[in-house]
């Protein structure tokens, strides 16, 4: 695939200063989190093996050719000198909330109804979007689905996906090879010489919507062969899973999740029919969004200290230590802090840009601060800390060891970053201010 200049992004680009931050791995290379001087931070998927290199040209082909709100967005292709035997990646949208996967292992649990309802019927706009450019996913599942600050549902990982003319290969047809993902892959596909058409997806669709619903992995700890053969004999993973709260309220979403996992291909609704079916439920869940929401970030911060995911410890900032004994200080006025030669302009940005500078002063801000309660109020207001935590941070004795304390409640999430971000520059605009480019 030939990329015009303005396509490909060198070393140059990226900003120095950040690390490469490993934030997920898929089928053909790992995805790290880097910070693009022009647009914020960026997701570049790395190549694990050179002989992938047709497979990830095409995977930014068809991501460019299926732009989408509910498609992840690329920008180009990385070629530098960061990993000298690899060269080459795709540079992508930076997702900051994840993905379906991550944000089941970060809670523990499915995502609250409202939220939960929106995330099917986005995949649902997603598929039809790219079914009607005559392109199958092929590997549609949590991980696949990454999520936005707000969590918004994007399509991602389209290194399997094709034409619907395609046909498999006959080596890929063993158990072992089949392409895609096993608990997904409908009971037609195993045959040898399958032409993928749309009804794979919608089966996927149907796995992947009982997982969203559950907050489980479909057929946990079976063998492939197992797997395959429970699929051929028509076992579905178990409903009950996804009944356990509000029975009553998932019978529509559960109808279309069995209609989509049908056994026939032809007994399956087509995406066109799945978004019609879907709408109506998303807009009676619609108002509840917003609470759900809600809901999910403070369970995230609740969790955040013994979150399993990539992607969260990725995100999470540094542990920051605890004050050392005897090192306790007076309060010192922010006017005292040292000007830097070059100063940057702190209006209009972006809330990576926002989270980055809370990251870099860090310690300006621990050693300089004067209003450290008056910052914990405003979170507190915002409910972007609990009580328990203000009165934690109240209780320390020195405005240097509450701040710490307060940092310490930064790592929940990037969002609360951002809400420190406002607070500090309404209480202590001149450390703001002292923020410079080195």
């Amino acid at each position: 695939m030939a990329l015009p200049s303005s396509k490909i992004c060198h070393d140059k680009d990226l900003d120095e200063r950040t690390e490469w931050k490993e934030i997920g791995c898929g089928g053909f290379g790992t995805v790290y989190k880097v910070r693009h001087k022009v647009r914020g931070f960026v997701a570049i998927k790395r190549l694990w093996n050179r002989g992938t290199i047709d497979e990830l040209y095409k995977e930014a082909e068809c991501l460019t050719k299926l732009s989408s709100e509910f498609v992840l967005t690329v920008y180009g292709i990385y070629n530098g000198n960061k990993f000298p035997q690899f060269r080459e990646g795709i540079v992508m949208e930076f997702m900051e909330k994840g993905s379906i996967e991550t944000l089941q292992k970060d809670l523990s649990s499915p995502p609250p109804l409202p939220l939960a309802v929106r995330l099917a019927y986005q995949v649902a706009k997603g598929m039809q979007y790219i079914h009607s450019k005559d392109f199958v996913h092929h590997d549609l599942k949590p991980s696949n689905i990454l999520l936005d600050n707000d969590f918004n549902a994007k399509l991602a990982d389209f290194g399997l996906s094709r034409k619907t003319t395609s046909v498999f290969p006959s080596s890929e047809q063993s158990e072992e090879g089949t392409r895609g993902t096993i608990a997904y892959i409908p009971p037609e596909a195993f045959a040898k010489n399958y032409k993928i058409i749309r009804s794979f997806d919608v089966y996927s669709y149907g796995i992947l919507l009982w997982s969203i619903l559950s907050g489980e992995e479909p057929y946990p700890g079976k063998p492939v062969s197992l797997v395959k053969y429970s699929i051929d004999r028509g076992d579905r993973p178990d409903v009950s899973l996804c009944l356990v709260e509000e029975k009553e309220k998932k019978t529509a979403v559960i109808e279309l999740m069995e209609h989509c996992w049908k056994q026939k291909p032809s007994d399956r609704p087509d995406f066109n029919e799945i978004v019609q079916k879907s709408e109506p439920i998303f807009s009676l869940h619609k108002d509840g969004i917003d609470a759900a929401i809600h809901d999910v970030l403070l369970k995230l911060r609740q969790n955040q200290s013994g979150s399993s995911s990539q992607f969260s410890q990725a995100n999470a900032a540094e542990l920051v230590p605890s004050p050392t004994p005897g090192n306790d200080v007076v309060d010192r006025p922010s006017d005292k802090v040292q000007q830097p030669s070059n100063v940057v302009e702190t209006e209009d940005l972006t809330e990576e840009e926002k989270v980055a500078i809370v990251d870099d002063i860090r310690e300006a801000v621990i050693q300089n601060n004067t209003h450290v309660m008056a910052i914990a109020e405003d979170l507190k207001k915002r409910e972007m800390i609990q009580k328990e935590t203000y009165s934690e941070i109240e209780a320390k004795e020195t405005n240097e060891a509450k701040m710490r304390e307060l940092y310490k409640s930064l790592r929940a999430a990037d969002l609360v970053k951002v809400a420190f971000y406002d607070a500090l520059k309404k209480h202590e605009p001149n450390i703001l201010k002292s923020h410079g480019d080195t």
